[in-house]
């Protein structure tokens, strides 16, 4: 079977253009192999790519060839090439370049009426496309990627890791929008840290990420960034915060945990006008191993003690936490340390389960001590609606550090790098 490709354009003037593409002769394919292979896909993409940019070209420089100010038709002064990338191949343009009118209206006016046009030799979908796969692949899979499904030119990973990080650079500078929003409706931020490998000539193993997500009461934005790399770090979190309406009198909300870094960035960023609340879901899980840890201790044949001593308080943590009893709770986390000490101390056959228990307590003592300032009646909050945990930062970090910067990946970032793909 023989196909015959033709294109056919309209411009606006009513011109129609026929231009026959390329003929294809399928005869030699077996009858298992229907359609067309890809690499036949790749030849009448191309073609066909480069038919619409020629015609394209000469419909925009006929279009601009007129004087506003007289209304006659400037000469073509010479033909200049230019190379173009495109998703469906690289192409080299013969662009016309007009003569200037020295009218009123085109003192100002250009040579060529496509400089703006093919300013960065490279469409705007091959551009987002290279950073979309330089995001979530390494640079040298999404160059392959790229090569093996469409008919671009070969692609090189520092062109996209330069495309990758001019795009984020572009997102970074922009004015993020300003939202219209009561300033009465509350704002939260949902923070948490991410490490990702390094690269060996930076002498580290992992870096820093820091991801997170703002929201109101209707909209939500997420943002990441590498404090190593980022210029001003505060400065980015203030932009992502105007971006949902935020101004100095709207309070804002920030929920992390513990980490002392991750609730700084955002006092830096709104001039310490925060309210931190320490994540519950990390604090019940230290609650979790408290009990486990007594409940071990005290299920031990060998037990010296009384088991009531050791697994009242121990059940009641989680309680007075959730209800904001935080001097109760202190109060029997003191018990429980002073009878695991005895315990690992006088008896030598649970002496191991104790002291597992006991170092177990002072990891939740310290960590509430540390963050005494950040805890609050969690119940209260959750029968009202409001968070009360950094599930949202959760899902930043699995959409942004897991997926895109992964284990899995095998994959050393520079600081920069994390940058740009985090943005």
């Amino acid at each position: 079977m023989d196909v015959r490709i033709v294109a056919e354009t309209t411009a606006e003037t009513g011109e129609k253009r026929r231009e026959e593409l390329l003929c294809l002769s399928l005869t030699d394919q077996c009858h298992s192999q229907l359609g067309l292979k890809l690499e036949q896909g790749k030849a009448v993409l191309a073609q066909l790519q480069g038919s619409i940019l020629q015609h394209q070209i000469e419909e925009i420089s006929a279009a601009n060839r007129t004087c506003l100010c007289y209304g006659r038709s400037r000469p073509v002064h010479d033909y200049r090439t230019r190379v173009l990338d495109t998703l469906f191949g690289r192409f080299r343009l013969r662009i016309p370049r007009r003569r200037k009118c020295w009218c009123r209206l085109g003192q100002g006016d250009t040579l060529s009426p496509l400089a703006r046009v093919l300013r960065d030799r490279a469409t705007p979908e091959l551009k987002t496309l290279q950073a979309e796969l330089g995001a979530r692949h390494s640079f040298r899979e999404a160059a392959r990627i790229l090569e093996t499904f469409l008919p671009c030119a070969k692609q090189h990973n520092n062109t996209v890791r330069n495309r990758l990080g001019k795009v984020a650079k572009d997102i970074t500078d922009a004015e993020p929008p300003v939202c219209e929003t009561l300033i009465s409706h509350p704002l939260t931020v949902f923070i948490d840290g991410a490490h990702i490998r390094c690269r060996p000539e930076y002498q580290k193993r992992h870096l820093d990420v820091v991801v997170g997500k703002i929201e109101t009461r209707d909209m939500c934005r997420r943002f990441g960034l590498s404090p190593q790399a980022a210029t001003s770090p505060a400065a980015q979190v203030r932009r992502d915060l105007y971006a949902l309406g935020w101004d100095d009198r709207r309070p804002v909300t920030v929920i992390s945990d513990g980490e002392t870094a991750l609730p700084n960035l955002l006092r830096g960023a709104t001039n310490g006008k925060v309210k931190h609340i320490l994540d519950w879901w990390h604090i019940s899980m230290r609650v979790q191993h408290v009990e486990n840890a007594i409940k071990g201790l005290v299920q031990r044949k060998d037990f010296p003690g009384t088991t009531a001593i050791f697994m009242t308080p121990a059940e009641t943590l989680r309680w007075n936490l959730w209800h904001g009893n935080i001097q109760v709770a202190g109060t029997h986390l003191q018990w429980l340390i002073v009878d695991c000490a005895r315990v690992a101390k006088y008896n030598l056959a649970v002496r191991d389960q104790a002291q597992r228990a006991l170092a177990r307590c002072h990891d939740l003592y310290s960590y509430l001590t540390n963050n005494m300032g950040s805890l609050v009646n969690y119940g209260k909050r959750y029968r009202s609606g409001l968070p009360i945990s950094t599930s949202g930062a959760e899902g930043c970090v699995d959409d942004i550090g897991n997926a895109r910067m992964g284990q899995r990946r095998r994959m050393r970032w520079s600081p920069r790098g994390a940058h740009n793909v985090s943005t």
